[in-house]
């Protein structure tokens, strides 16, 4: 029996190794057998390497499972092909040897053993993907790049270089490597910070790139349109936007075969690009930034005599009516839990977003403060000064004694690392050489805010800092502004002081940072309905809160607004109509100028029960000239009581 046991597994283990070297040539197609179609593969224990191994079924997703004679360890071979017949290798080094890592998008995503790279097998059926490991860097040749999800109208792969930092599409047309000149020159596609006189931006931001810009007359006169604002007060992240949004403008006329130059813009080719941006499902932030710079751009050539095009090409008609805007502060219960977790971060990280939460900086502000930022006034009082970049202007803050430490900690650490030669107060950080390093090494650099949102985001992966729906909270730098604005509003801060506390130049801005909540919103329900005045007719009538609510108020008010503290409300009679002639407090019940509120109900409702009794009694007695008298004040005093009831109600 023993024998026959023996030659049955031999015979399997022969049977096994001809299947294995089959190949695919020699099978027929209709023939279905229960093994891979594969390129001949050796078994190899990945335990001890031994080759001595023998197969002990499959398993789910095909796979076959094998056990090693030799260390006795069980392993997992996986199929070189997917159930479409594709075969399956990494496409950055070609190596057959993978895991499953899940799903992404639907496509089952395998891991390289070798490399360690996930990868999908031509997602979205792109034609590139198979290229990838051919690309290189069109702003300075590295190979060294990270995959940045695909370009949402062109839908080729974009890249991030890991050397110059710098975001790339596979196969976009267009110059390689712009270099600009050190001088500047106005036919030049490239313009930089130095030739405009602008301060290098923190995101490698200091380049105007206009050679996406095709038409040669469109070129020229959108550079000039470019060197007008610069001599005005844009920032030159403003002017990099207008070049983005006029190159869509380019790209339309490209798209059309345009080549009439101005003479041949009208209407109904406005009509026809307001088409297209709807047609390419630009969000309501791009296309009103498209028509905009179009018409400021067509506005400002006119003016100065650069062209000449019809008038009103871009009417109020053609915007977008503009969505609601969501709050975008940062919930309590989320800035609790980042409290709780803030140690974790690198200790500069942690001092940015500690004076962030405080200040509520814009992210340029908050990267470029000064080594010398802390100004006191010699009072105790302590400030923080700061370039407004958007504004063009210096501002302060008053900030708590709790950070000025912070913020002394901060110079303290420049100080030890870099000496006097750093004028910042923050610095960046080297770029790791291997993969994710979450290790702070300084460098001698602006933060860049892709940098110093990247820790929060990966600190809210980390600890799952959630709010109240639970979804891991999205951390974005200007999320902060909006809180401060938020916090301050909702903590009865009149809108101008945080008008002049964020820096910004109208009411309108500071109320679209501004969100008040709903309890914030129910106690000034509240207050109005405790401090609610009411004239003669029961109608609300506007009155400063302060002016009832004491007798000291009203004296006051009294002496200096000729006004008369009553008993039963207060006489606002201007003093400019002179001294009051009605006798009595009664009269008062008739007078537009009595103001009451429901801290004198008791009284109000006792006169009105006296009222009511003297009626009676002038009814019963026949006394017409009481009667009259005294209807009036009686339906006037039930006016002002029903008013006033409601409110309690």
């Amino acid at each position: 029996m023993k024998k026959d046991n023996t030659a049955k597994n031999l015979l399997n283990n022969s049977i096994e190794i001809q299947r294995l070297n089959l190949q695919e040539s020699d099978i027929d197609e209709g023939i279905k057998l229960d093994l891979e179609i594969v390129p001949v593969r050796e078994i190899v224990c990945p335990q001890c390497g031994s080759k001595d191994c023998w197969k002990r079924g499959n398993k789910k997703g095909n796979r076959k499972e094998y056990n090693c004679k030799k260390c006795k360890k069980f392993f997992l071979i996986y199929p070189l092909r997917d159930e479409e017949g594709e075969e399956i290798k990494c496409p950055d080094c070609k190596s057959r040897d993978y895991t499953l890592s899940g799903y992404f998008r639907g496509k089952r995503r395998y891991k390289c053993r070798d490399c360690n790279r996930k990868y999908v097998l031509n997602p979205n059926g792109r034609d590139d993907f198979n290229n990838l490991n051919n690309i290189s860097c069109r702003w300075c040749g590295s190979k060294k790049y990270q995959r940045k999800g695909l370009d949402s109208i062109t839908k080729k792969q974009k890249c991030y270089c890991l050397d110059c930092q710098k975001q790339f599409t596979v196969g976009a047309k267009g110059i390689d490597v712009l270099i600009p000149p050190k001088e500047f020159d106005f036919e030049h596609d490239v313009w930089t910070t130095d030739h405009l006189g602008y301060e290098k931006g923190i995101q490698n931001h200091y380049k105007l790139n206009f050679s996406y810009v095709v038409q040669p007359w469109l070129k020229y006169f959108f550079k000039k349109y470019i060197l007008y604002l610069s001599s005005t007060r844009f920032s030159f992240s403003t002017l990099i936007g207008k070049i983005e949004y006029i190159k869509t403008f380019s790209r339309f006329l490209l798209q059309i075969n345009y080549s009439q130059e101005f003479k041949g813009i009208n209407r109904q080719l406005i009509i026809e690009y307001l088409a297209y941006l709807s047609t390419n499902k630009y969000s309501y932030s791009q296309y009103t930034h498209c028509i905009s710079t179009l018409k400021s751009f067509f506005e400002t050539g006119i003016f100065n005599h650069w062209f000449n095009v019809e008038p009103a090409l871009i009417r109020p008609e053609d915007w977008l009516k503009q969505p609601k805007r969501l709050p975008r502060y940062i919930p309590e219960e989320v800035m609790k839990q980042l409290n709780q977790h803030l140690d974790y971060l690198p200790s500069p990280v942690m001092r940015m977003v500690l004076i962030d939460i405080e200040c509520g900086f814009r992210i340029g502000e908050l990267t470029r403060l000064k080594f010398d930022c802390l100004k006191s006034n010699g009072k105790g009082d302590w400030y923080i000064q700061y370039q407004m970049h958007k504004m063009k202007k210096e501002h302060t803050k008053p900030i708590s004694n709790e950070l000025v430490k912070v913020i002394q900690e901060q110079q303290t650490y420049i100080k030890k690392i870099f000496g006097d030669s750093f004028i910042y107060l923050f610095c960046g950080r080297a770029r790791p050489t291997t993969g994710r390093n979450e290790e702070f090494t300084p460098e001698p650099k602006l933060m860049k805010s892709r940098s110093f949102i990247g820790y929060l985001k990966r600190l809210a992966e980390k600890f799952e800092i959630k709010d109240n729906s639970g979804n891991i909270w999205n951390f974005q730098s200007h999320q902060f502004r909006h809180t401060v604005g938020t916090r301050m509003i909702n903590a009865g801060v009149p809108q101008y002081i945080i008008q002049r506390y964020l820096g910004h130049e109208s009411p309108k801005m500071t109320m679209v940072y501004a969100h008040i909540h709903d309890h914030t919103l129910r106690k000034e329900i509240e207050k109005y309905h405790e401090s609610r005045v009411v004239n003669f007719q029961g109608e609300a009538s506007e009155l400063d809160e302060t002016i009832l609510s004491s007798n000291n108020d009203l004296e006051w008010f009294k002496k200096n607004v000729q006004a008369r503290a009553l008993e039963h409300g207060y006489c606002a009679r201007p003093k400019v109509l002179g001294n009051c002639d009605i006798s009595g407090f009664d009269g008062c019940y008739n007078c537009p100028h009595w103001r009451t509120n429901k801290n004198f109900l008791p009284v109000l409702k006792d006169t009105l029960e006296r009222t009511n009794n003297v009626l009676q009694k002038a009814k019963n007695c026949g006394w017409k000239l009481q009667v009259n008298k005294n209807t009036p004040i009686k339906d006037n005093l039930e006016k002002v009581i029903k008013s006033l009831e409601e409110d309690n109600d």
